[in-house]
């Protein structure tokens, strides 16, 4: 059994003992540099059995690679969907594909509640502020009392309200398969969509569907509040981003905390998004924590042991 890790250029396995998990599981062979090119990862990939991506760093879908694995029958991917596979040609290839859910959870969860924080008490101007010599003192938000809601119920979702409840704040909850009682477990109320963008502090947890790209829309944007802050940590395809700028800039929302970015990332040196007091930004790394990462390593490798043992779980089937 051949299992190759292709793209571990950040050496998430390098230290870690998943990595000798694997090891009893075939024959590893780990790669940290990057290819020179799509020619010199083919190679890197063309006997193996199992391939173990990280943070769908190789390309799947838009490229030949899955045809340069021949002997390929299973992908173990470092994340929550298969957004860099052909999940049809992996199909028709006989090669089952499985990520690692909720993995990262805790760790976005926390950072939405960090970036809350920062917007209430403006850390986002009171910081540079400091750091030039000054002393103007500003007026902050409580988060006592306050609402938010998270638009977006899975793993992420279900972990932001207990944290926003033990701040004091009411949560409100939507996702398409909402129910009360769903909701009530978590202490959320289920609300309609509209209901969400009127809260105190709106948070965004969802996949990019096709139904859910650009659910957050200008028009969406334009029903909150003028105190409102907006937080995104899920993915940026979710929201009309041009929209949020104008909102940013005239002040008609108070602030938002982005941790993804469109229409690229890393964000551009020149972004506007740069230049606003009133924004936390942070380089798509809410889930880069080392509870996280070891999370990811571990699970990714029992998916691996899972298929070997003839037990496949955590499997998907359709494209992300």
């Amino acid at each position: 059994m051949k299992i190759v890790i292709p793209d571990d250029y950040e050496g998430s396995f390098t230290d870690s003992p998943q990595l000798a998990r694997l090891g009893t599981l075939g024959e590893v062979a780990h790669f940290t540099g990057l290819p020179g090119d799509e020619a010199e990862m083919a190679e890197r990939i063309a006997d193996a059995d199992v391939i173990l991506t990280v943070r769908y760093q190789t390309d799947f879908k838009n490229t030949s690679l899955l045809d340069a694995a021949r002997e390929l029958r299973f992908i173990s991917i470092w994340g929550t969907r298969p957004r860099a596979v052909d999940m049809k040609r992996a199909r028709v290839r006989g090669v089952s594909v499985s990520v690692t859910p909720g993995a990262g959870s805790p760790s976005v969860a926390e950072h939405t509640m960090m970036m809350a924080l920062a917007l209430a008490k403006r850390l986002p101007f009171q910081g540079p502020a400091m750091g030039a010599g000054e002393w103007e003192r500003v007026r902050g938000v409580e988060l006592l009392g306050k609402t938010l809601s998270v638009i977006g119920f899975g793993h992420i979702g279900s972990k932001v309200v207990p944290m926003a409840r033990g701040f004091g704040m009411e949560a409100l909850a939507w996702s398409r398969h909402m129910t009360p009682e769903r909701a009530a477990c978590a202490g959320a109320r289920a609300a309609t969509l509209d209901e969400c963008m009127l809260a105190d502090f709106v948070t965004i947890q969802l996949h990019v569907t096709p139904e859910t790209r650009g659910i957050i829309s200008k028009e969406r944007i334009a029903q909150m509040k003028p105190t409102a802050f907006l937080i995104n940590t899920s993915r940026a395809a979710l929201v009309d981003m041009d929209a949020l700028l104008a909102a940013l800039r005239e002040r008609r929302i108070a602030g938002a905390g982005l941790d993804v970015f469109e229409p690229e990332e890393p964000l551009p040196g020149d972004s506007p998004f740069r230049s606003l007091d009133n924004v936390v930004l942070t380089p798509h790394v809410a889930a880069h924590t080392e509870g996280a990462v070891e999370r990811e390593a571990r699970i990714a490798v029992d998916n691996v042991e899972a298929f070997v043992r003839g037990n496949p779980q955590n499997l998907v089937f359709e494209d992300a």
